[in-house]
């Protein structure tokens, strides 16, 4: 690729900030309709998270500390991570390169995230033999080509305003929709690491954060909430109920938490891990409670207005 293409490209590429629960800029997108059509392009193989570069390039990453300047921009690691599993599941890497890939990935996400203070040296830190300016650009360069230049890339939070609005009891109060919604970010930032979380939707991934937050803010609205997003049809409960083990076993969380917590973690893809356990009824989601279960269907399968 010459020079000025790519200097062209990167500039229409990263003329304005990424919004990772919005990932479409075009009106004409019907919102859910089109994630769950784009979803599986986004989503890496399982064969891809398990993989050992995967592992070493997850291990970079989460080694990156947002302090300073950068503290509040942990979504960089979140799409840096989301971009390394998507590359690995169309390209094989040598032994040597995971973290060259881990870099050039956290470069773009940063530049889709419109991060002006993050730079190559940022991210390097003071690990020993680092990657030159021009490697890590020309690293990009095949990132982007990997990717076929998809870098908005759709991912769980994609859905969470998806399932609040649609699936969500009645009356609903902002402040609790926001707790749960803030919770439901820091789960599926904690758990995107997890090699088991490759096996899920983005779509389901999202639906089980959002029930685990619930269970952990307001489990009075749980019973309801599940019914609602039991009747969405595009929800397979198979997986939302393993989806959710997962989250168990990853993060510690789930409907008998007592507290949560909101904030994010300053290092975003750490190993945390706490004892906490969940039975299968837990995370089971067939039938309807109070009715809610076919009020949730309407608005699942209603208008695209109505999907927020």
């Amino acid at each position: 690729m010459a020079t000025g293409e790519w200097e062209l490209r990167e500039e229409d590429a990263f003329e304005y900030e990424f919004d990772l629960e919005n990932p479409f800029t075009s009106p004409d997108d019907e919102p859910i309709a089109s994630l769950l059509d784009a979803e599986s392009h986004h989503a890496p193989s399982v064969s891809a998270a398990a993989s050992a570069a995967r592992r070493d390039a997850a291990a970079f990453i989460s080694q990156v500390r947002f302090g300073g300047e950068l503290a509040g921009h942990p979504r960089v690691a979140y799409l840096a991570l989301n971009y390394v599993d998507r590359f690995l599941s169309k390209r094989q890497l040598p032994p040597w390169a995971p973290r060259l890939l881990a870099i050039s990935c956290l470069s773009l996400a940063a530049k889709m995230q419109r991060v002006a203070a993050f730079s190559i040296a940022d991210i390097q830190g003071d690990v020993e033999s680092p990657f030159d300016a021009a490697n890590v650009r020309r690293m990009e360069g095949t990132v982007l080509d990997t990717l076929d230049w998809r870098v908005r890339s759709v991912t769980p939070l994609a859905f969470l305003g998806f399932f609040l609005s649609a699936c969500y009891p009645q009356p609903r109060q902002p402040l609790q929709l926001a707790a749960v919604k803030a919770r439901a970010i820091d789960i599926l930032l904690l758990a995107q690491p997890e090699v088991k979380m490759a096996e899920f939707s983005p779509s389901v991934a999202a639906a089980a954060a959002l029930l685990a937050a619930a269970g952990e803010v307001t489990a009075a609205n749980l019973p309801e909430f599940q019914a609602g997003v039991a009747a969405c049809p595009f929800v397979n409960s198979d997986k939302l109920r393993e989806c959710g083990e997962v989250l168990v076993a990853a993060c510690g969380v789930g409907p008998r938490r007592a507290t949560a917590s909101v904030d994010t973690p300053v290092t975003v893809l750490g190993h945390h891990r706490s004892a906490s356990s969940a039975s299968e009824s837990d995370w089971t989601v067939g039938s309807p409670a109070n009715g809610g279960g076919s009020d949730a269907k309407k608005r699942c399968m209603g208008p695209p207005s109505q999907w927020g």
